[in-house]
């Protein structure tokens, strides 16, 4: 009785709470349509702050922020979102228009066709979908063999032992994509620069020689920490140090 009892608790409280968040949502979208975008995020992020994460979440906090001029935040969540979504094609777009205004023009080395095609097939699902993929080729799979095991005829049998074993196999590739994604929607490894203007330096210290200054909005990639220093490679293999605060990780 007790078990009942919580749980109808709880579930009252998840409508409770689901409904007030979609009030929230709500002011905060009204917010935007009348223009008043730093109202606006303020409400978005009160919901991220909260626990909450969805594309849309994302996407409507970089839209109100690139509307502000916050360039390296808008491109951030625009990134965030898309890891959600990686299909959709507003954030697809909205990212590419962002990217536009960005000041540093580096040109990225060519990657490994393999790691290309590997990340490419990764990114056009997130892991939830790539693992729903993977268990339906599985059942599937398991289907064949039992038809293989139970089946009188046997071309049947032979039919679902060769099927069913394939799907089998062949499930392991979504389900290694969608582990794949998921490490990366938990650490994509990635950061976004928030400073307008900051020096990549040579070695993890303030007088240490400059490479290169970079801008509000540029992609780094995270290699390695130094007490609150960070080394970060370009997207033209380039390599230095940042101090910690001046990006944010996607």
């Amino acid at each position: 009785m007790k078990l009942v009892f919580s749980f109808l608790l709880f579930f009252t409280l998840g409508i409770a709470l689901a409904q007030d968040y979609d009030e929230q949502f709500n002011v905060a979208n009204e917010a935007f349509k009348n223009g008043n975008y730093a109202s606006a995020v303020l409400q978005y992020e009160a919901i991220e702050k909260a626990g909450l994460q969805s594309a849309e979440l994302y996407y409507n906090i970089a839209t109100s922020q690139q509307q502000q001029g916050a360039l390296g935040k808008a491109i951030l969540y625009y990134e965030r979102a898309l890891q959600i979504a990686p299909s959709d094609e507003d954030i697809q777009h909205n990212l590419e228009l962002a990217r536009l205004e960005l000041k540093d023009e580096i040109e990225a080395l060519p990657p490994f066709f393999l790691r290309a095609w590997w990340n490419s097939l990764r990114d056009k699902l997130n892991a939830g979908t790539w693992a729903k993929w993977g268990l339906l080729l599985l059942w599937l799979g398991i289907g064949g063999l039992i038809l293989w095991q139970l089946s009188p005829e046997r071309s049947q049998r032979k039919l679902g032992f060769s099927v069913g074993l394939s799907l089998v196999l062949f499930s392991l590739l979504p389900f290694a994509l969608a582990y794949s994604k998921a490490q990366v929607e938990a650490h994509s490894g990635y950061g976004i620069i928030l400073e307008k203007e900051i020096a990549l330096r040579h070695a993890a210290e303030e007088a240490s020689g400059k490479i290169v200054d970079l801008h509000e909005g540029t992609k780094v990639q995270l290699l390695d920490r130094i007490s609150t220093w960070h080394k970060i490679r370009l997207a033209n293999g380039e390599e230095g140090w940042l101090p910690e605060g001046v990006f944010e990780e996607i």
